[in-house]
């Protein structure tokens, strides 16, 4: 059965076939007996590569210039947010570790904008964020909005969108490293629990109901540019260390007002 890249295993199984046994069969004849050529590709995908490898991490070592902006925290600055700035550290026997994540429905999970056009008045500006090409294609790349994470998509037919970096489900601090999706309806997966999200419109697909504030971004003369609000109000909503997740849920402040 055809399926989405992003779809997960248990419907894909269940729209197999009518009964466990066939979709036992059919599986087998894919995996087992090879139905549709996909191990003999493998097989030949894997001699290719035999053939052909040579050691990335080495070249990186060798050539640390030409490759140290692929492995900056945010792709716009050198400024770093480190872990514990995102989540609060505890000493357990002697060793340091996240916070455990509250339970869904909690506080601290399934976070909510005020709204989704909580900046609908604020007065927007394009803000250059780098040249394009710093931007991978098809993956999702994080950014620093003065206190702020920014996931940028750029996908494989060009097109390009904004989001917070934070998912709201346990927030944490990662769509910028989930799977992005071009197909019929351009979203992201979050890499920890896999919820997706339009990264048009920033809802939960898939029958959810969480939310994702978006914002309007476009490549124009090979740079990187967003259309955001002021710092201060993107900060106000969306910055690190408001949604940091600690021991203690955080008292809500009122976000800005006019």
């Amino acid at each position: 059965g055809i399926c989405d890249r992003l779809e997960r295993t248990a419907p894909w199984f269940e729209r197999l076939a009518s009964t466990d046994e066939a979709r036992l069969k059919a599986l087998q004849d894919v995996i087992i007996d090879d139905s549709l050529g996909i191990c003999d590709e493998l097989d030949k995908r894997m001699e290719h590569h035999l053939a052909t490898y040579h050691d990335e991490w080495a070249e990186v070592v060798k050539n640390p210039d030409k490759f140290a902006h692929l492995f900056k925290q945010f792709a716009n600055t050198d400024e770093v947010q480190p872990a514990d700035e995102m989540i609060e550290f505890v000493e357990t026997r002697g060793q340091r570790r996240p916070v455990d994540w509250p339970a869904d429905g909690e506080a601290q999970t399934n976070w909510r904008p005020p709204s989704l056009s909580v900046f609908e008045r604020s007065e927007h500006s394009w803000q250059d964020f780098g040249p394009a090409d710093a931007f991978q294609p098809n993956l999702g790349t994080a950014v620093l909005y003065g206190k702020t994470q920014l996931a940028v998509f750029k996908l494989k037919d060009g097109s390009v969108f904004a989001t917070q970096n934070m998912c709201p489900h346990k927030q944490a601090f990662v769509l910028a490293q989930g799977i992005a999706s071009d197909g019929e309806v351009p979203k992201v997966a979050c890499p920890l629990h896999k919820k997706q999200f339009d990264l048009s419109s920033g809802k939960e697909i898939n029958g959810g109901d969480l939310e994702i504030v978006t914002f309007e971004a476009k490549v124009q003369d090979g740079r990187m540019m967003l259309h955001l609000p002021p710092r201060d109000e993107v900060d106000a909503v969306l910055a690190t260390d408001k949604l940091r997740v600690c021991s203690e849920a955080p008292v809500e402040e009122p976000v800005f007002s006019r």
